[in-house]
């Protein structure tokens, strides 16, 4: 799921990772507080769908899913929209704190349960596994693939934004977004190995974010609000196009979560609405909520049977993970969520 996201995404992104909000010196110009306020409120939903999409037994899993693509593109929106205003030895310094810092510090929990488990199973082949290749490019948990990704694509976006700086944001954004529509496609059908070991399939499947919020971030450095408007509708109507067609030829597990987010990203940016003191309390907690929600899932399955009551499992594996998120808040640990 920059998943301090917003912290490391709205501060172009996830110290918390998800974070709280952020100081309003921060922000781009370019994003309204009625725009951040929308945002936040799609990164409520994301983290809701990520929990959604890895219940046993929930039902339309792929429009959980779409919370993946979400947080990549609003992360990868806001570098975008930042402009090169910083050194690239910064950028990463700053990325490197809010990304790599926190995946470690889980990786490290994540195996040392793994471990635990393993010992008392006796199970030697599940010990080796925390020596794969899987490990070492993802961590002990899957879905932490998510942070070396995230700084290395974000990374990647600060170069690029650069470079093309003097280049007509008209011309970047529709390159990018029929860069991005092309990617989903050529993964979506094969073409691009969507069938590769893990994590390589993960970031198969987030490269298409990369474009298309490249483009999304570009079109917020326009000067005219009407003229972002229409870029931001010519993007998701190129995206429901892309995606319809494959939805048509059988592919809507990897098509509907990104036509789904890329929509509801472009909107959230076009129109600002106002925020409200639930919306800023939780937000900040998306991060964490993404981290430490396999271990409340993990923990809830002695108590409920997820599989027979998929809605509960969601609601309080979400509810307790912000709870958890927010103790670690109050303590050293904040840092890491």
């Amino acid at each position: 799921m920059e998943l301090r996201t917003a912290q490391v995404l709205t501060d172009q992104i996830p110290a918390g990772h998800m974070p709280c909000p952020e100081p309003v010196a921060a922000r781009p110009s370019s994003v309204s507080a009625g725009r951040v306020a929308n945002i936040d409120r799609l990164r409520i939903l994301a983290a809701i769908g990520v929990v959604w999409f890895h219940t046993e037994g929930a039902a339309h899993g792929e429009i959980g899913y779409a919370g993946l693509p979400i947080f990549l593109l609003v992360f990868f929106s806001l570098i975008a929209s930042h402009g090169h205003t910083e050194s690239t030895a910064r950028f990463a310094r700053r990325r490197w704190d809010r990304l790599m810092v926190p995946w470690l510090f889980w990786s490290l929990v994540y195996g040392l349960c793994k471990i635990g488990k393993a010992v008392s199973a006796m199970d030697i082949s599940a010990m080796r596994d925390m020596l794969s290749v899987e490990c070492l490019l993802a961590g002990t948990h899957i879905h932490l693939w998510y942070l070396p990704y995230a700084f290395v694509s974000g990374l990647l976006i600060f170069v690029v934004n650069g470079w093309t700086s003097e280049i007509s944001n008209i011309a970047v954004i529709l390159v990018a977004t029929i860069v991005g529509a092309s990617t989903l496609a050529a993964h979506a059908t094969g073409v691009l190995g969507s069938h590769l070991m893990m994590p390589l399939s993960q970031w198969g499947y987030g490269l298409a974010a990369i474009p298309l919020g490249f483009a999304i971030g570009r079109c917020l450095t326009v000067p005219s609000r009407d003229t972002q408007r229409v870029l931001l509708f010519v993007i998701s109507l190129i995206m429901v196009a892309v995606c319809s067609v494959l939805n048509v030829m059988g592919y809507s597990p990897l098509a509907v979560p990104y036509e789904l987010a890329t929509v509801l990203v472009c909107a959230a940016y076009a129109w600002s609405a106002g925020g409200n003191a639930f919306v800023a309390c939780v937000a900040p907690l998306t991060f964490g909520i993404y981290l430490i929600h396999p271990l409340i899932g993990y923990g809830l399955k002695s108590f409920i049977a997820a599989g027979q009551h998929p809605a509960v499992s969601i609601i309080l594996t979400v509810c307790l993970s912000a709870i958890a998120t927010f103790g670690l808040t109050k303590t050293p640990l904040r840092r890491f969520v």
